[in-house]
């Protein structure tokens, strides 16, 4: 657990920033609707970044961190349409090929970005972060146990031609990789869903800040931009996944409406 709280604090501040280049999100109208987005919620809001993430790919981000009152958000400069160095490199492109041709920018415009800040905010309005780290601590504590409990377990070993020796290394990779395998499986397929009911918790919140529309549109770009597949087997979805393919979250925002109408 010690370990885990020394990662979150020190990664983000003084380990993140020698791979990344972090810039503080300029003074404009974005900037004041996302203060205002957090103070609508009591979230403790500091520090608003920018990440240079296109230097890398075109995939785009938002996340936050930090703890207590000292909250900070990061964007993907990919995430921002008046922002990224994508959309110039395309205006050039454009510019060569036919200067009255309109390209399609990269990103997501200031309302469908306090969108997906929306349902990020979300996660942590709903505690779904501490209900992770709850899980994992317990998970791993359960793990130890049986390794405690098994590790001087002869048979095991000389199932494995281990008859005159115990060695302890030996023992671990036994317990984690055959004795856990099944409980694993399952676990995995948990979690999975546990991750999928988060995130439909986080989109429901973002539409009860009245966000569903630029949250649907904001998805639409962003899967197109992350050369997202749409459509997949419901099951293999279902296994996989552990965030729901954007039909899915579309068909949940509309489906108050699609009642309602009704």
């Amino acid at each position: 657990m010690a370990v885990v709280m020394f990662l979150m604090t020190v990664y983000p501040d003084y380990i993140a920033p020698l791979f990344d280049k972090y810039e503080p999100l300029p003074d404009g109208d974005l900037k004041t609707k996302i203060e205002q987005l957090a103070a609508q919620i009591e979230f403790p809001l500091t520090k608003l970044y920018v990440v240079e993430g296109s230097k890398r790919s075109a995939h785009s981000n938002a996340y936050f961190y930090g703890f207590f009152k000292n909250k900070r958000i990061v964007l993907y400069d990919t995430l921002l349409e008046e922002y990224t160095p994508l959309n110039e490199k395309k205006e050039e492109k454009a510019d060569v090929k036919s200067e009255v041709e309109e390209k399609k920018k990269t990103g997501c415009n200031t309302d469908e970005v306090l969108a997906v800040l929306g349902h990020e905010l979300g996660h942590w309005k709903l505690n779904h972060v501490l209900k992770g780290i709850v899980i994992s601590q317990v998970n791993l504590f359960l793990v130890f146990s049986v390794f405690g409990a098994l590790y001087k377990y002869s048979p095991l070993y000389r199932a494995f031609g281990f008859h005159h020796s115990q060695p302890a290394f030996i023992g671990l990779i036994i317990v984690m990789q055959f004795v856990f395998a099944p409980y694993n499986e399952i676990l995995q397929f948990l979690l999975t869903m546990f991750s999928r009911y988060n995130e439909f918790q986080a989109d429901a919140f973002a539409k009860k800040l009245g966000h569903a529309v630029n949250l649907k549109s904001a998805l639409i770009k962003l899967n197109e931009d992350n050369l997202g597949y749409p459509v997949y087997d419901n099951l293999y979805s279902a296994w996989h996944h552990s965030h729901p393919p954007i039909l899915e979250r579309i068909s949940a925002l509309e489906l108050d409406d699609n009642k309602k109408e009704q």
